[in-house]
């Protein structure tokens, strides 16, 4: 006899579970050694009999026959386990890896130190079944949960109608959205050009902004970061990102430092640019650094004066990550600005990738039929998860929870600074936050310390630990977090 449930994530049901394969031999010694520990090998050995194909997944007898061996050998508790952790992976640890580092063109470090599985809030479970804080939101794309039960849920009504649709062509569930969103946007901000990622919509801004002013010289700012494809990176202002593809010797960017509204306006005057781009919380570059208090309203005065376009970059900061009081949505709305061109994206899809560029009628009505377009932009299955995020924002109240956790972090940290003087500055607004260590080493130091006591921070920005938590974040988990920030630096430091 044994386990059907056992048997039946070890042999996948591929009516249930489509996107899954059967399970392989390494998975199930793996999964053994997590919960049997030093009584596994006995029980792995009977395994390898069956055969000692390690990394080929089971044949269906194959399967039966490594089910009975586990339920005559293990506890009626250590066939729930077992039985849990194969569904959650029916590959091992070292498999995923490997498929990885294979097949991955190195265009980013790849993170091996967990393969998470699940979420769960601001939690995630790795392959081993060890859960962690998670506080980087995968760059603040999934604000509203790990796994969020109501958009999986629309999501999957969606693909059983209709997966996918070109952005040219009318559809109900885009219908829905624009119906919810404006109420959520600054004022005048009505147009939308729908996007997949944040690179591709600050290119098709910074075409926006091109077709409008009739004029190709944009202002960048010094420590911005704007994005991966060419045209974002082109106004993104570290060297190693622009020069490996010539894009440091684009005459239209003018980069100025961050803050220098006198610079921009310079270049306004000389006839260099017409247009400005910025985030207004600089994040991957600039390792959590918030614009003076009254630049962005003086960088407005600017733009209307010399009749230029202000782009500003909501990728990261919006949808309530920066918001100091209820309701602020926008970095925007927290320095009292309208920008003229905004881009949005990451947790506008509660984790699903939807991104969009938003302007005003004026300046929309530049671009005409054939300038540009999108197969995936706007797509039923994007705007069910954008309409269910954006919905959950609003009757959360999310904005209220970033007000709270933001001061309970930097009273935190603020607390910690006077015991550990490794703590150099603090800065950040709403719940994007950073604090600086002596060096960027010591960075990674903390950062694998504090994952053993089951916090994930993998941000940071030379010496500069930045924290992007998810917007969900419970008074607790900032407990857990505090502590366990100063359990790591008491080791670092003693």
């Amino acid at each position: 006899m044994y386990s059907t449930s056992l048997f039946r994530s070890i042999v996948n049901d591929s009516w249930a579970h489509p996107e899954r394969l059967n399970a392989t031999l390494e998975r199930i010694q793996e999964v053994l050694e997590v919960v049997l520990k030093q009584d596994a090998p006995p029980v792995i050995a009977e395994c390898v009999q069956v055969t000692d194909k390690k990394r080929d997944t089971l044949t269906d007898g194959e399967g039966i026959q490594i089910a009975k061996i586990i339920s005559r050998c293990c506890s009626v508790n250590q066939i729930k386990l077992i039985t849990s952790l194969l569904a959650d992976s029916e590959i091992s640890t070292a498999e995923a890896i490997d498929l990885h580092e294979r097949f991955k063109i190195p265009v980013s470090r790849l993170e091996k130190d967990i393969v998470p599985v699940r979420g769960d809030g601001a939690w995630i479970t790795d392959i081993e079944g060890r859960a962690y804080l998670d506080m980087d939101s995968n760059y603040s794309a999934t604000n509203l949960g790990m796994s969020n039960p109501e958009i999986a849920k629309g999501i999957s009504n969606q693909a059983r109608q209709l997966i996918s649709m070109k952005e040219d062509r009318v559809h109900i569930p885009r219908a829905r959205f624009l119906k919810t969103i404006h109420s959520m946007l600054p004022a005048g901000l009505t147009q939308f050009y729908w996007q997949n990622s944040g690179g591709e919509a600050v290119d098709k801004a910074l075409k926006i902004a091109k077709a409008y002013t009739d004029h190709k010289g944009v202002v960048a700012m010094k420590g911005g970061f704007h994005g991966r494809t060419h045209g974002a990176v082109a106004v993104t202002f570290e060297p190693k990102y622009r020069k490996p593809f010539f894009l440091d010797e684009q005459d239209w960017v003018h980069f100025v430092d961050f803050n220098d509204v006198a610079a921009v306006e310079s270049l306004f005057v000389a006839g260099k640019a017409r247009t400005v781009i910025l985030e207004l919380v600089q994040g991957e570059e600039g390792g959590i650094r918030p614009a003076d208090p009254e630049i962005p309203a003086e960088l407005r005065r600017i733009c209307n004066s010399h009749q230029a376009v202000m782009i500003v970059d909501e990728i990261q900061t919006g949808f309530g990550r920066t918001a100091e009081k209820e309701g602020q949505w926008f970095a925007s709305d927290v320095y009292g600005i309208v920008p003229d061109i905004m881009t949005i994206g990451k947790s506008f899809g509660g984790g699903y990738p939807v991104t969009a560029v938003v302007t005003n009628k004026t300046i929309s009505d530049a671009m005409i039929p054939g300038y540009d377009g999108s197969t995936f932009g706007g797509n039923p299955m994007a705007m069910v998860a954008a309409m269910i995020a954006t919905r959950q924002m609003r009757e959360l109240n999310i904005t209220r929870n970033v007000v709270e956790r933001s001061a309970q972090i930097m009273k935190g940290l603020t607390t910690l600074k006077k015991r550990h003087r490794c703590i150099t500055d603090i800065r950040g607004l709403g719940l994007m936050i950073a604090f600086q260590l002596p060096s960027a080493g010591e960075v990674d130091h903390f950062q694998q310390g504090v994952a053993k006591r089951g916090v994930k921070t993998s941000l940071s920005t030379r010496e500069w630990v930045r924290f992007l938590p998810l917007l969900v974040i419970s008074q607790e988990d900032v407990d857990f977090l505090l502590e366990a920030v100063d359990e790591t630096l008491e080791d670092m430091y003693r």
